[in-house]
């Protein structure tokens, strides 16, 4: 399939999409003493985080600022909570500062706590311009980060984060608070992960290959990085 790899696999997805992250790391931090990476919740990317941790000798994980894509609106231990699978998978095996972890802060009502992420966001974005890189994940309705089909927020033109009105339309239902297109199109590279059968096979599909028919307002589809391209990884 043109624009996509896939994997029989999932350790073989993980350790690809892992060195493949590195890379594109390593060359962003040619280009300057920092980096920046937006990273996915959900269970498709914990592989890759694990692996990340595990077999990055040599890099300095101190020079990458990392940002949530999307939240449940949980406590930050909660067993639902994306920072808590990122914390347990990833960010606790290497070595950074706490300064370098942009979450969302629980303490906050959704509303709040989406305008206090969505001021960070553009403090950080007027200083280093775009995400050097931005992980992404699909549902099997096309959906990513908490970028519901048919929900308003997949149309938010102006704020980089906003909070859903109600639950989300699939397990786990909790509110969210999620990155908006605005702020996820700003990017140097754009890396999509994921795993699953027919239905996100068809997706994708539709999504990369649109002259097989006209594709249903997918939100996946929205996903443009200003500056570079689009990497789409699936596993079986």
């Amino acid at each position: 399939m043109a624009g996509a790899l896939i994997f029989n696999d999932y350790n073989d997805f993980c350790r690809q999409a892992a060195k493949h992250i590195l890379t594109i790391l390593n060359l962003s931090l040619v280009h300057g003493k920092r980096c920046s990476m937006v990273l996915s919740g959900g269970s498709t990317p914990e592989g890759i985080y694990k692996y990340l941790a595990e077999n990055s000798d040599g890099f300095d994980w101190k020079h990458v600022d990392f940002f949530i894509g999307d939240e449940r609106c949980v406590p930050d231990d909660h067993i639902d909570s994306n920072y808590r699978m990122i914390k347990k998978s990833f960010l606790d095996k290497i070595e950074h500062k706490p300064s370098q972890v942009f979450t969302i802060n629980q303490n906050l009502t959704p509303q709040e706590g989406a305008r206090d992420y969505h001021l960070r966001i553009r403090e950080y974005l007027e200083n280093n311009s775009v995400f050097d890189i931005v992980l992404l994940g699909m549902g099997p309705d096309g959906h990513t980060a908490s970028l519901f089909p048919g929900y308003p927020e997949q149309n938010e033109l102006t704020r980089l984060a906003v909070a859903t009105d109600i639950e989300a339309p699939l397990a786990p239902y909790h509110r969210r608070i999620t990155m908006t297109l605005p702020a996820l199109n700003r990017s140097n590279h754009t890396v999509l992960l994921l795993r699953g059968g027919n239905e996100k096979v068809e997706i994708m599909n539709r999504v990369l290959h649109p002259q097989i028919g006209k594709h249903p307002d997918y939100p996946v589809s929205r996903i443009q990085p200003e500056r570079g391209r689009t990497y789409w990884y699936f596993s079986q």
